[in-house]
């Protein structure tokens, strides 16, 4: 493989060819996204449907999961508050 290598494929009867490099960048933001799924405070369950959905479908699943997975609730202590 060199710098300039595509990943080319036919999907739905349309060929196209992407960048290796995009191909890295992406596999980096799902590995990202992973790991902020796995460090937050959800049920387990719900890491499990949500890091699937990212695995099976990269790009879709990595938008979806910015848009409409409510990240700020579940980040560590941000609504959480002991009791004194």
């Amino acid at each position: 493989m060199e710098l300039g290598d595509k990943y080319c494929n036919y999907f739905l009867d349309i060929y196209f060819c992407i960048p290796d490099y995009l191909l890295y960048f992406i596999l980096f933001l799902d590995a990202l996204a992973i790991i902020d799924i796995i460090k937050s405070n959800r049920r387990a369950m719900d890491k499990f449907l949500w890091s699937l959905l990212i695995m099976i479908f990269q790009v879709f699943g990595l938008v979806a999961y910015f848009f409409a997975s409510d990240r700020q609730r579940y980040q560590e202590s941000s609504w959480y508050q002991a009791i004194p």
